[in-house]
Formats: C-alpha cells, structure tokens, sequence
C-alpha cells in the first residue's frame, strides 16, 4: 500500500469520525428512487421472486397434503409425529446449514436441495410407511433450512443495498402471500384428485388419497423453482471457491456463533425478530380461546382475526420500503417492535371483538415492517462469508420463539387460569397476552442498543466548508494521474486544495515510507507492515490532513484507511476489524467523505508501473488480485462513501467521470461544488 506521487501541501476539508468499534456498520438511507417496478425490472431478482413465489405455494399446499395423507394412512398421532419430524432438524440441521451456505457455492445449493426436496415430495405416496414419513419430513425440513440462508445470503449480489428493505418486503411476500391461495388450490387439487382416482387409466392410489395429485404438484413447484435458481448470476466468493474440508466445520460454526454472540447491531436486531415470531406465536395459541370465551367472537371471530393479522403483515411488508426511505433502518426496526409490543398490549386489553380486528391489523403491519426491515440490516451489516451462519442463527431463533409462543404461552395462561382484580375478571389468555406485549416492548427496547452501537460510527464533521476527498486503487491504477488534473479542476474554480499522500506526506512520513518500500525489507512481517502504516498515517493525519479540514480546506489524499483495509486487513489477511481498530486510533477516527476506487485489471495495471518496482510493487500476482477483490468488497461494504470508477478507459474518461462524481458527492457540502464549471476545464495528460 503506497502512492508513488510526491506530496506538496498538508490536509485540509470535512472530517469524519469513525467506527468505534470496528465491526459496526453505518445504516444509510440513500434509497431514493427505489421502488418495487425498479427492482422488478431487475432480471435476476424477477426469477429469483417467481421461483419462491411458485415454490411457496406449492410448499403450502404439501404442509396441508401431507397431513391429510398422514391423518388418513396413520392417524391423529402419525400428523403428531411429523410435525414433530418437521420442527426438530431446527435444532440440529439449522447452525450447520449456515456453515454449508457459507462454503459451499450457493446457487448450486439452492438447486440441489429443490431437485431433491421435488423427488422426496414426489415419492410419498408410493411409500405408504410411517417411518419412510418421519424420515422424509425431516429431510425435507433440513433441505429447507439448507436452502434458505443460501437464499437469503445471495439475494445482497444481485440486489443493492438501497433496494434490500424491498427486495425482502417482495420475498417474504412471496413465501406468505401464497398461503390464503394454497388452501384453495388444496380443496381444488384433491377434488380432481378424487375424480381421477376414479378413472380407469389414473393410479389407483388417487382413489385412496387424492392428497397424492396436490404432493405432485408440490414437486413441480420445486423444480421450477430449481430451473429459475439455476438461471441466476450469483458470484463465487474466494471462501466458496475452496473444497469443503470437515475439519474446519466446527471451526466455522463457533466462528459464525460469536460473531452473532459478539456484534453489537447484529444480536439486539436478531431479538427483534425471534420476538416477532414469538407474538405472532401466542396470538395463534391462544387466540382460539381469547376469540371465543374472552371476547365472545363465536367460533368464526377467530378466522376474522387471523386474515386482519395477515393483511396488515402484507400492508407492513409492502410498506417497510416506502418507510425506509423516510428514517434509517435500524430506527425503523426498534420502533416497528416497540410499537408491535404495544399492539399486542392493546390487543389483550380488548373488550370486544370489533375492537380486537383493527388492532390485530396494527399488529400485521408492525410485525411485517420488522420482519422485512430486520432481514435487510443483517444482510447490509454482516459481510458475505458470515451471513449464511448468521441467517441460519436467525432461523434457529425464529424458531425458539415460535415454540415460546406456541408452546409455553399456552402453559403460562393455564396455570394462571380464572383470576379477577379489582372487580375485573382477567382470564389466563388475557394476562398472558399482556406478558407477551412486555416480552416484545423488551425486545424492541434491546434491539434500540444497536442504535447507540451505530451512532459509535456515524460519520462527524468538523469544518463549515472542508471537504476529506481520497483516491484508492491497486498499483498503476492511476491515481496520481487522475489526482493531479481533479485538483487542477478544482483550483480552477477557486477552490483551496491541499494536495498530500501515504505513506508520506510528511517529514517524519516520509522516512517511514522509505522504509515500507524498500526492497531490501522483503521478511517484514505483515503486523510490522500494518503498524507503521498506522504510525504513518497517525502523523499525517494530526500535521497536515485535519488542521487543512479544520480551516475549511479541501484535501485530496493520493490512499488514505482504505489502503490498509485492503492491503494489510484483506490481502494480508490480518482481518478488517483489527486494521479498522488500529486506523482508527491512530488517526482519532478520521475517515474520507468520499473515496473513488480507480478499477483496472491488476495485471494491465503492472504494465504501467515504470521504473524500478518498489517492495509492494514486487508482490506477486495472486497479492494484487487479491488487493483487487478487497476493494470491491470494501466498496460493498461502505457504499456511502465509496465509488467505483473504471479505470480501464481513457485518462480524459476517467477524470470526467471523477468530476462528475465529485460535483454529486459533494454538493451541498463544498460551496462551490453545484456551480456549472466545464468539466474539461482541466484535461488530463495522455497518459496515465
């Protein structure tokens, strides 16, 4: 990591504080112009909603067949003991299944695991055997969960990050909006299946049950789905790229598990979501009896019920990306959990069912704009080798928040039974949805310290007028080039630049420099490496960048953090978060307000490079592809502050583009920036 560009003036322009602790994320709201006919039109995404939209109703209709056809072959207790083959794999199958989606290649998996979900459902109904069910409903069950972090994980690589809070609203559309339909198409499907099985040239077992037509066309559904999948343009991370070795996967999945135990926004919004399904769980449990004998709604009213709660869910859903674009993300979750809490209260303390209706709406829309808004600030937060574990540790606590309330809620208001205050009877359904409201607002209320972890990162300026500008790249990228004719532009138009680099750029810097590129320094160690860099830049940033910002100044910087982010953190492989760590002490937070990635080929790049090659410049290929890949996650990672550039066309292209991204960035926030100068107003030399 280093600039070959001599350095002139110290540092000036807009500061920002950085992260921290380094592993947070700073949640935008830079997603204007988003919207649900936008990502449609997105050819990846477009197969990727049809194929779980047609799945999910498929897979709808085969909950309900196979506890028809087990209820007909084994009784009231085979439907017991599948559900319970379904339920269990969670506990085992769902902490590994995000182990696999994170090594293995995940459009790969997503298919095998629907091709075989499609021949498992197909083969049910000619083998008629109660242990051949259990065996089934659990390899479905761990294909399901195999299947979904895979899915929620890739949907970040064809999707971007301001259009995620919709992407998700549309997913889990697609895999509950089809319910209300699946049990339609159930009563239709066993119909003809009846009527076929009475038809001479049909399988006899259609007589016995017609459940057997709906397992079928369960099974296309998955192959459809399987074909969609198979169509997709999902990229191949270095980590799936390797072979599978068993040995590391206790490793990975302790690794995955503190990451989820460790991360300060991760854990409180993964809460969230689990309590979620935990209202959602004591509604269903108890609902029947609180309908029923608490507010006296017949045996109709909880029906009613149940479909408000859901259309408000598909209300929440659709709105949660309208919502994002009006508050950041992570204040829109924390609310959308406080407020389902209070829903939940107010629906305890219902007296009548026509009050209870619009209130179990409220709850649907809460519940839906958590849910979509929950999933997109993992997947914008977590990088991409974690989120498969991090996904599946999602699915385990949905789980176990499901079982609370299903299962223990309706314990908890038998044991509290019949009881009165004050004159007031208080049935156990009532009080126990009261205690559920609580657990949620206590949810919500933990999931607001992802909030206070983020502030942690937010960015902070100092200065009315400065502005942190720097330029990133591989080596013979051509910063220098592009450098000299940005700065040349921006004097043209009055501005007040200060032109520096690293390492370097001061006395001290530059003795330092001299050091790191010296050939003759090829066994440094990558730490001794990365703690003169910060040493380097520790000096830099208090001599010559924040007192330029602190006057007002504009600085352009030939790498600056990101530098050692990619080269040391990624390349070197000392990891992100220690290199942010050191960075970020040493330079008290400082971080750009914009950074433009020169891209270009590493090895058309080393062409290039002229001269005697420095110690860096000597690395061999792997290094700079590697330092090539880093950025482009990077730029994934902190798309608030980075642009891509591509570096490959000509040196007037390149600066052009440069300007205008300047011109955008920084409008509003440099006093000239919005003027209408030519932007050939300084043209760049031939070369680069």
């Amino acid at each position: 990591m280093r600039s070959r560009r001599p350095t002139t003036d110290p540092g000036r322009d807009r500061i920002q504080q950085a992260p921290r602790q380094t592993d947070l994320h700073v949640v935008t709201d830079s997603n204007e112009g988003v919207g649900y006919i936008h990502l449609l039109k997105n050819r990846n995404f477009r197969r990727f909603f049809l194929a779980q939209v047609v799945s999910s109703l498929g897979d709808w209709i085969g909950v309900v067949a196979i506890a028809g056809f087990a209820y007909d072959h084994f009784g009231t207790s085979g439907v017991g003991y599948v559900m319970t083959a379904r339920v269990l794999p969670g506990f085992v199958v769902g902490p590994l299944a995000g182990v696999l989606a994170d090594r293995w290649d995940r459009k790969k998996t997503m298919v095998v695991a629907d091709i075989l979900r499609a021949l498992i459902i197909v083969s049910l109904p000619f083998v008629q055997s109660l242990p051949y069910f259990l065996l089934a409903s659990a390899v479905l069950e761990s294909l399901t969960l195999v299947w979904g972090p895979a899915k929620d994980a890739s949907l970040p690589h064809f999707v971007s990050p301001a259009e995620l809070t919709h992407a998700n609203s549309l997913s889990l559309i697609a895999i509950y909006g089809p319910w209300p339909l699946a049990s339609v198409a159930f009563v239709g499907l066993s119909s003809l299946g009846a009527f076929l099985g009475e038809q001479p040239f049909f399988p006899d077992m259609l007589g016995d049950s017609p459940e057997a037509l709906s397992l079928w066309v369960d099974g296309l559904t998955f192959g459809f789905s399987a074909f969609m999948v198979s169509r997709l343009t999902i990229p191949t991370t270095r980590t799936r790229a390797r072979k599978l070795d068993f040995s590391e996967v206790r490793r990975d999945l302790v690794e995955g598990l503190l990451f989820v135990r460790d991360h300060k926004q991760v854990r409180p919004w993964l809460v969230g979501i689990a309590v979620t399904f935990t209202a959602a769980g004591g509604v269903f449990s108890l609902g029947t009896e609180f309908v029923r004998v608490t507010l006296g709604g017949g045996r109709t009213g909880f029906g009613f019920l149940v479909g408000f709660l859901g259309s408000g869910m598909i209300i929440g859903l659709l709105a949660s990306g309208q919502l994002a674009k009006r508050m950041k993300r992570d204040v829109l979750f924390s609310a959308a959990i406080l407020l389902l809490g209070v829903a939940l209260i107010g629906l305890a303390v219902a007296s009548s069912l026509n009050a209870a209706i619009p209130i179990a709406s409220a709850l649907g829309f809460f519940g839906g704009v958590g849910y979509a808004t929950g999933y997109s600030l993992i997947q914008i937060t977590t990088d991409d080798e974690l989120l498969g574990r991090t996904f599946s540790a999602a699915y385990t606590l949905i789980r176990i928040g499901t079982l609370v309330g299903l299962g223990l809620f309706p314990l908890i208001a038998g044991a509290i039974g019949q009881r009165t205050f004050g004159g007031m009877e208080l049935p156990g359904s009532r009080v126990t949805l009261l205690l559920a409201g609580l657990v949620v607002i206590g949810g919500g209320l933990l999931s607001t310290r992802a909030i206070k972890a983020r502030r942690f990162e937010e960015p902070v300026q100092w200065g009315d007028r400065g502005y942190f500008l720097v330029f990133e790249g591989g080596e013979g990228a051509g910063k220098s080039t592009q450098m000299a004719a940005l700065v040349k532009w921006l004097e043209a138009r009055g501005e007040e630049v200060v032109t520096t680099r690293e390492p370097g750029g001061t006395t001290i810097g530059e003795r330092i420099r001299k050091l790191l590129l010296d050939n003759e320094a090829s066994e440094m160690e990558p730490r001794t490496e990365a703690l003169l860099y910060a040493a380097d830049r520790a000096q830099h940033v208090a001599e010559v960048i924040r007192p330029a910002l602190e006057t007002g100044k504009i600085v352009v910087s030939d790498r600056f953090v990101d530098s050692s982010l990619a080269y040391q953190g990624m390349a070197r492989g000392l990891g992100l978060d220690e290199i942010y760590q050191i960075s970020s002490w040493a330079t008290g937070g400082l971080i750009p307000n914009l950074v433009i990635y020169l891209q270009v080929d590493p090895h058309t790049a080393m062409h290039r490079v002229d001269g005697e090659r420095d110690r860096i410049e000597n690395e061999d290929r792997d290094f700079h592809e590697s330092v090539a890949a880093a950025y482009l996650q990077l730029s994934k990672k902190f798309p608030e502050r980075f642009i891509v550039v591509d570096a490959s066309r000509s040196a007037a292209e390149v600066h052009q583009e440069v300007v205008a991204t300047f011109t955008e960035r920084a409008s509003g926030q440099v006093e000239s920036a919005t003027d209408t100068a030519p932007i050939e107003a300084a043209k760049p030399p031939a070369t680069r």
